[in-house]
C-alpha cells in the first residue's frame, strides 16, 4: 500500500499531478485545492489511497491524513466512486463535508457536480455515525475557538455532534459569548435536562 508520497512536481495536468520520487514517477489524482497550491519543481507531500479496480490503478493523492481519511469514507457509500469522492473534497471543506453529513443537510453535498440529492442522502444516512470520530478533528467551519473547544469537550463525553452543537446554540442564545469553561458547564445542564 502506498499511504505517502514526497517528492518533487514535475508536471501538472487537469486533476492530477505528476511527481517524481527517486526517479520514479507517480500520476496522482488530485483535489482542486491541491492544484492551485503546488508549482512545478517545488517538492510536495502527498496522503494517498491507492484504489484498484478490474481495469485500472489508480493514486489519489491529499494534502492532509484527514482529507484522506475522508476520501476513504465517502467511498465506502454504494454509488459513491473515487471521482465523486474527489469532487466531493474538491468543492468543500471537511468541515463543511462533516457538518453537512451529521447535521444532514443533503442540499449542501448535493451542491457538488454529479452527486444529486439521492446521492447525498445515502452518504449522509450511510456516514453519519462514522463521520463522528473525524468531524471532533474538524470542528464547524467559522465557530470561534470556545465552540470548537466546547463541541470537542461534549463529543468526548460521549454526546453526538448535534446534540452538542444544539446545546451551544442554545446556551449562547440565552448567555451570550462566554468562557469555553462556562459554554461546557451551561451547555451540560442543558443536555441534562433533555
Amino acid at each position: 500500500m502506498i499511504a505517502r508520497i514526497k517528492g518533487q512536481v514535475v508536471s501538472i495536468d487537469t486533476g492530477s499531478v505528476l511527481v517524481d520520487t527517486g526517479g520514479i514517477g507517480y500520476r496522482i489524482r488530485v483535489p482542486e485545492p491541491v492544484l492551485s497550491s503546488v508549482a512545478i519543481d517545488e517538492e510536495i507531500i502527498l496522503y494517498t489511497e491507492l484504489i484498484i479496480r478490474q481495469d485500472l490503478m489508480q493514486l489519489y493523492g491529499f494534502l492532509t491524513p484527514g482529507e484522506t481519511d475522508v476520501f476513504r469514507l465517502l467511498i465506502s457509500v454504494s454509488h459513491i466512486g473515487p471521482q465523486t469522492g474527489l469532487a466531493i473534497i474538491s468543492r468543500l471543506s471537511l468541515p463543511d463535508i462533516c457538518d453537512a453529513i451529521s447535521m444532514k443537510k443533503p442540499e449542501v453535498l448535493s451542491q457538488v457536480p454529479g452527486l444529486g440529492k439521492k446521492g447525498a442522502e445515502r452518504i449522509i444516512l450511510e456516514l453519519q455515525k462514522k463521520v463522528a470520530d473525524i468531524s471532533a478533528q474538524y470542528p464547524v467551519a467559522g465557530s470561534s475557538s470556545s465552540v470548537q473547544d466546547t463541541l470537542l469537550a461534549l463529543i468526548s463525553l460521549g454526546y453526538n455532534r448535534e446534540e452538542a452543537m444544539a446545546a451551544i446554540e442554545r446556551t449562547e442564545s440565552v448567555k451570550g459569548k462566554v468562557s469555553s469553561s462556562e459554554l461546557v458547564k451551561e451547555a451540560l445542564v442543558f443536555l441534562r435536562k433533555k
